[in-house]
Protein backbone atom coordinates (compact mmCIF):
# COMPACT_ATOMS: atom_id res chain seq x y z
CA UNK A 1 0.00 0.00 0.00
CA UNK A 2 2.53 2.12 1.23
CA UNK A 3 5.19 1.65 -1.67
CA UNK A 4 2.70 2.94 -4.49
CA UNK A 5 2.41 6.56 -2.48
CA UNK A 6 5.24 9.12 -2.95
CA UNK A 7 7.02 11.03 -0.10
CA UNK A 8 4.53 13.97 0.50
CA UNK A 9 1.48 11.28 0.13
CA UNK A 10 3.10 9.27 3.16
CA UNK A 11 4.46 12.68 5.47
CA UNK A 12 0.66 13.90 5.32
CA UNK A 13 -0.10 10.30 6.35
CA UNK A 14 2.34 10.59 8.66
CA UNK A 15 1.89 13.71 9.98
CA UNK A 16 -1.83 12.53 11.01
CA UNK A 17 -0.92 9.61 13.05
CA UNK A 18 -0.24 6.97 11.04
CA UNK A 19 2.86 5.13 12.46
CA UNK A 20 3.26 2.75 9.67
CA UNK A 21 3.53 5.80 7.32
CA UNK A 22 6.01 7.10 9.16
CA UNK A 23 8.18 4.24 9.46
CA UNK A 24 8.12 3.62 6.13
CA UNK A 25 9.02 6.92 5.32
CA UNK A 26 12.13 6.45 7.62
CA UNK A 27 13.17 3.50 6.12
CA UNK A 28 13.59 4.88 2.68
CA UNK A 29 15.73 7.87 3.75
CA UNK A 30 17.49 5.68 6.57
CA UNK A 31 20.59 4.83 3.80
CA UNK A 32 20.56 8.25 2.79
CA UNK A 33 21.10 9.81 6.13
CA UNK A 34 23.78 7.27 6.67
CA UNK A 35 25.73 7.85 3.81
CA UNK A 36 26.04 12.03 4.12
CA UNK A 37 26.80 11.47 8.19
CA UNK A 38 30.65 11.00 6.87
CA UNK A 39 30.34 14.40 5.44
CA UNK A 40 29.99 15.98 9.08
CA UNK A 41 32.41 16.03 11.63
CA UNK A 42 31.76 17.41 14.95
CA UNK A 43 34.19 17.32 18.11
CA UNK A 44 34.21 14.25 20.34
CA UNK A 45 31.66 12.20 18.24
CA UNK A 46 31.91 9.41 15.93
CA UNK A 47 30.39 8.78 13.10
CA UNK A 48 27.80 6.53 14.73
CA UNK A 49 27.07 9.60 17.05
CA UNK A 50 26.17 11.65 13.67
CA UNK A 51 24.46 9.07 11.97
CA UNK A 52 21.90 9.31 15.50
CA UNK A 53 21.36 13.09 15.10
CA UNK A 54 20.67 12.84 11.58
CA UNK A 55 18.12 10.07 12.27
CA UNK A 56 16.63 12.30 14.99
CA UNK A 57 15.95 14.91 12.62
CA UNK A 58 14.67 12.68 9.86
CA UNK A 59 12.11 11.34 12.67
CA UNK A 60 10.88 15.01 13.82
CA UNK A 61 10.97 16.05 9.69
CA UNK A 62 8.24 13.38 9.22
CA UNK A 63 6.39 14.54 12.85
CA UNK A 64 6.64 18.07 11.85
CA UNK A 65 5.62 18.18 7.95
CA UNK A 66 2.75 20.36 6.73
CA UNK A 67 1.87 20.33 3.74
Amino acid sequence: MYDSMNDEELAARASRGDEAAAEHLIQDYKELVKSKAHLYFVLGADRDDIVQEGMIALIRAVDRFEP
